[in-house]
């Protein structure tokens, strides 16, 4: 290993120019590029864009890029699902006897609880969410 080699070196090339300053990353289709191949916000809005996204025209994240990038909160809230709809294995298998009668407020508050999710899926697949750099 070469210790006399700057950091500069080791930093990534812009997929657009070829500039070795690719500090960006594409918010769509997620290619560093550097500063003066990204879109301006007063432009692409509040998301970081490439020239090649804003020549395709393209302003939204497809369906299996969305699923792509948000997989382990899908994970999380599949858990929580299968928990809160299938939890009398599980307080079985804690040793918890309990009527399963009583999980019906909790079966209520978990699909009204979903519902705030698939909005907010749907608002990011449109608008991509500020900050994201």
């Amino acid at each position: 290993m070469d210790v006399s080699k700057p950091a500069l070196q080791r930093q990534d090339r812009c997929t657009i120019c070829g500039s070795r300053f690719a500090e960006r990353k594409c918010y769509y289709c997620e290619s560093r590029v550097c500063t003066s191949c990204i879109v301006p916000v007063d432009v692409s809005g509040s998301t970081t864009k490439c020239l090649n996204c804003d020549r395709k025209k393209i302003n939204r994240l497809s369906f299996a890029q969305m699923m792509k990038r948000n997989y382990y909160l899908f994970g999380i809230i599949i858990a929580f699902w299968l928990f809160t709809v299938f939890p009398i294995p599980f307080l079985h298998l804690a040793g918890l006897k309990v009527d399963p009668s009583a999980f019906q407020p909790v079966l209520i508050a978990t699909a009204a609880m979903t519902i705030p999710f698939v909005f907010m899926f749907i608002a990011w697949q449109r608008k991509a969410p500020r900050g994201s750099q």
